[in-house]
């Protein structure tokens, strides 16, 4: 594989880690974040294998666990941490959080708070694509809790009976908020629902980069060729709780063990020194250039001030008949 491919996998997947470290820590220490924090530790690379195979003008809807597609995606990491923080050099100038924070210049429609809710507006602007007769797909991320929803199976058949350029991507993390999957749902794997629904689909180790890159390469030329819309379940543990905060108690610790021998960050380095495409240099390069982008990033962002309290009102009400 191509360095410099390899080079930014690695350094997107370090820019998640390491920043939602950052934010464990400070929640840990209740120190100056607004509202619940919701960490993305196990979705670093399934989420930079998925955006790396994006182009510009392509669609992205997110969850409030957030952090992984917003960063893959390419938003501005002193931007998210502001935000994060409260203050008004936010993204969305510190009105959206931890659950929203999203930046609509680079095409992420929303960080939905309400389960399931970025399914249907995903076909949005996979629709309006189409109808133009534009080449632009659209992401649609979600988790296992999602399937529920009865906007999910709404949002599979019209995509399907439609043909839309959507990406169906379930971060399959084996639990919905306490409630584990195998409890949950019927089908020992999320690609039954897209089967249901006459759709291409793959599951695929959502922890594996590599695995994940040659399920979403295949899925986007596929949508991209006009053959409709594609699923792929990844597989993809949630390290930490369903909040920070949360004492998983319903964890076994021998599943939680397992899982950490499969870190993300972990086999990719494995990989990529096992195949001599990057040494040992080069990852702690990336490493120590990573660690210094996320401490200038929050640095920042406590330096920053909160908005003015005469942006109470601002996009509350319309102001425009």
């Amino acid at each position: 594989m191509e360095k410099a491919y390899l080079w930014e996998a690695y350094k997107r997947m370090q820019l998640i880690r390491q920043f939602d470290l950052t934010v464990h820590d400070y929640a840990k220490r209740k120190y100056r974040l607004m509202g619940l924090m919701h960490s993305a530790i196990g979705a670093e690379a399934y989420s930079v294998a998925t955006s790396l195979n994006m182009q510009e003008q392509d669609y992205m809807a997110t969850t409030y666990r957030n952090h992984a597609h917003s960063i893959a995606k390419g938003i501005d990491i002193k931007g998210l941490a502001a935000e994060l923080c409260g203050k008004d050099a936010g993204v969305c100038r510190g009105m959206a959080g931890n659950m929203h924070a999203i930046d609509q210049d680079i095409n992420i429609i929303a960080g939905f708070g309400i389960i399931g809710a970025g399914l249907p507006s995903s076909l949005g602007t996979a629709f309006a694509a189409k109808y133009k007769g534009e080449t632009g797909l659209t992401v649609s991320y979600f988790g296992d809790g999602a399937i529920g929803q009865g906007a999910f199976h709404e949002s599979m058949n019209l995509a399907s009976i439609w043909k839309l350029p959507v990406l169906f991507v379930n971060d399959n993390n084996k639990y919905a908020m306490s409630t584990a999957a195998d409890y949950n749902l019927v089908h020992e794997s999320t690609t039954g629902y897209a089967r249901a629904y006459k759709m291409e689909c793959i599951s695929v180790d959502g922890m594996d980069f590599f695995a994940v890159d040659e399920a979403v390469k295949k899925a986007v030329k596929h949508i991209r060729e006009g053959k409709g819309p594609f699923f792929i379940e990844c597989r993809a543990y949630r390290y930490h709780g369903q909040y920070e905060g949360d004492p998983q108690l319903y964890k076994p610790q021998d599943e939680v063990d397992f899982y950490w021998s499969k870190d993300p960050i972990k086999l990719f380095k494995e990989r990529v020194l096992g195949e001599k495409w990057l040494s040992e240099q080069e990852l702690s390069r990336i490493e120590a250039d990573v660690k210094a982008i996320i401490e200038e990033a929050f640095d920042y962002a406590e330096a920053c001030a909160l908005p003015d309290l005469k942006e109470i009102y601002t996009n509350v009400y319309c102001d425009k008949y």
